[in-house]
């Protein structure tokens, strides 16, 4: 799936709207003066024009205009049918002009799906409509920009992007299509924190961007007593060309990963990482993990010891206490 609205020509452009199967079309044909085909006497009614009733654009995506007969509209714009039937009635009416609307769009419809407030089938604007414009017209989308994506499918193919990259980014807001699907999911984003902090889970991104420094915070913080923040690991797959113009050897992985597995570590009691602890970007499906202190390692080992040396440890452990105090 491409990751781009805009990466073709043929999206920039809005769409050219024709009529279509089920349109119901409404055409008003004037005359420069009375006593013509269409506009009697002056004094019988008023005005230089008359309606024709209005109608569906039929099977053969044809309507009927009198005098002039059938006329195929399927598929063409409303000034060439309209030169059409000025022409065909040229011999017949008075200078006549013609003008065909369309009342009730069928054909020139596009879908907005999914998480919005008012999903909806909306007919297209003839003046062309962006993606921004049809998700609005369907009531807007129902949670945060960050955890929103924004899928455009299209003559068989389909397009997903971040809402808020539709929102930054003008080149993504392309022009819909009649025949378009927008669809809006959530997804949202989180990241795991584990070791010696305050919280080890699954943490929800609390805002669209989000830092090292934020992202320890959000999971409770170091814990005094057990962590050691010269260790603070994070770890998340990056992109091979990305590593490789830091310089990165990467002769150990196979040449046809396209994502490398990466550990960053960050010396927290030094002030420079804290500074940048502030600038770190986290990102989706990160992994922090927040090693023991020293200290901690050594009373996990006597509590292991312990618990294998059992009864016979605990009362030779409370002797020597006994032994200290006298």
């Amino acid at each position: 799936m491409s990751t781009s609205f805009g990466s073709t020509a043929t999206r920039a452009r809005p769409a050219r709207l024709t009529f279509s199967r089920g349109d119901t079309v409404q055409a008003t044909i004037f005359e420069s003066q009375s006593g013509g085909l269409f506009v009697g006497d002056a004094g019988t009614r008023p005005g230089n024009f008359v309606q024709v009733p209005q109608q569906v654009v039929d099977a053969a995506g044809s309507i009927k205009i009198p005098y002039a007969g059938d006329i195929r509209v399927l598929g063409r714009t409303a000034e060439s049918v309209q030169a059409e039937i000025e022409d065909k009635l040229a011999s017949k009416a008075i200078q006549p002009q013609v003008f065909v609307s369309v009342v009730t769009q069928r054909g020139s419809e596009m879908s907005v799906l999914g998480e919005v407030n008012s999903a909806s089938k909306i007919p297209l604007n003839p003046n062309g409509e962006r993606v921004l414009d049809v998700i609005s017209r369907a009531g807007g989308i129902k949670y945060p920009g960050y955890e929103s994506y924004v899928t455009l499918q299209r003559e068989g193919h389909a397009v997903r992007v971040p809402f808020d990259r539709l929102v930054r980014a003008p080149p993504e807001n392309v022009f819909v299509q009649p025949g378009d699907v927008v669809y809006v999911s959530r997804d949202p984003r989180s990241y795991t924190v584990l070791g010696a902090t305050g919280t080890q889970s699954r943490v929800p991104f609390p805002a669209e961007r989000l830092v090292l420094s934020e992202a320890i915070g959000a999971g409770g913080g170091l814990v005094d007593t057990r962590a050691n923040p010269e260790f603070v690991y994070l770890y998340r797959a990056e992109p091979r060309g990305f590593l490789e113009r830091l310089g990165v050897d990467l002769t150990y992985f196979d040449a046809s990963a396209t994502f490398i597995p990466t550990i960053y570590r960050a010396k927290l009691h030094e002030p420079a990482a804290l500074f940048a602890a502030r600038d770190f970007e986290i990102r989706d499906k990160d992994v922090i993990y927040v090693a023991d202190s020293d200290t901690v390692e050594v009373v996990k080992f006597f509590q292991l010891v312990s618990a294998i040396t059992g009864p016979a440890s605990q009362g030779a452990s409370s002797a020597y206490s006994i032994y200290r105090v006298k």
